[in-house]
């Protein structure tokens, strides 16, 4: 098959080689992108107990590792010429297309349009046992001190909790510098004196992370979908020559 190719189409071979290649490495950053949301932000998928949210984060993963076991199939197809794997590259390529043009469109749709309403349902269903459930609690700490904020509205939140050691937790106290663990003055900040806590909810700061996540997500689906339209036409030309 190869003698038999000519200029244009060596050229496609090898750029649609080169495209696998590409699209071998954004299947590798969606599935660390999914494993990063996983591992370096427990805390708010432990807030954000959804199974929107989980869902995605492990579709995300699924779909980069199915990406990148087939960019070899395409590396391979278009090295060796082989026309019937090169059929098979451009119908699963089509398929994930179609998919992750979808999928992008319900990220955007569910990460944009609901985001807000979503976000307060998931977090009032995970703050209401602030200190009850002992994991729940040390993630809301957390996601408080990170994000500079206090409950999920604000500081009168806690009434609704099953804490009671005051009004709200140290969490809320502002912190000498973010890297420390010590509190600028914990009797001045449950005193509710400016500069000394936080008077701001983590809804805003819980919407920010989710909504920059998804555009992350969305923008590898469709720049992947582009990568994967260009191989499409690159595999066709290949069989044509067949």
């Amino acid at each position: 098959m190869g003698e038999d190719l000519t200029s244009c189409q060596k050229c496609m071979k090898y750029l649609l080689f080169v495209l696998n290649i590409v699209f071998f490495l954004c299947g590798v950053a969606m599935l660390g992108t999914g494993i990063w949301i996983l591992v370096d932000y427990p805390s708010f998928t432990m807030v954000l107990d959804t199974p929107l949210l989980k869902s995605g984060v492990y579709l995300l993963i699924g779909i980069g590792g199915v990406v990148a076991i087939i960019s070899f199939l395409g590396c391979f197809g278009a090295l060796k010429e082989s026309k019937c794997l090169l059929v098979l590259y451009a119908l699963i390529m089509l398929l994930m297309v179609i998919g992750e043009l979808a999928a992008a469109g319900c990220i955007f749709y569910f990460g944009y349009s609901n985001v807000e309403q979503t976000l307060l349902k998931a977090a009032n269903d995970t703050f209401i046992k602030y200190g009850e459930d002992n994991a729940i609690t040390d993630s809301w700490d957390a996601i408080q001190e990170v994000g500079e904020c206090c409950g999920i509205l604000g500081v009168d939140d806690f009434q609704y909790t099953k804490f009671t050691d005051d009004k709200f937790p140290d969490s809320c106290c502002v912190r000498l510098n973010i890297q420390d663990t010590e509190y600028l003055n914990t009797t001045a900040c449950h005193l509710e004196i400016d500069g000394y806590y936080h008077n701001v909810g983590c809804l805003d700061k819980l919407k920010s992370f989710v909504t920059g996540n998804v555009g992350i997500a969305a923008g590898i689906a469709i720049g992947i979908a582009v990568i994967q339209i260009i191989g499409i036409v690159g595999g066709c030309i290949l069989c044509r020559a067949g």
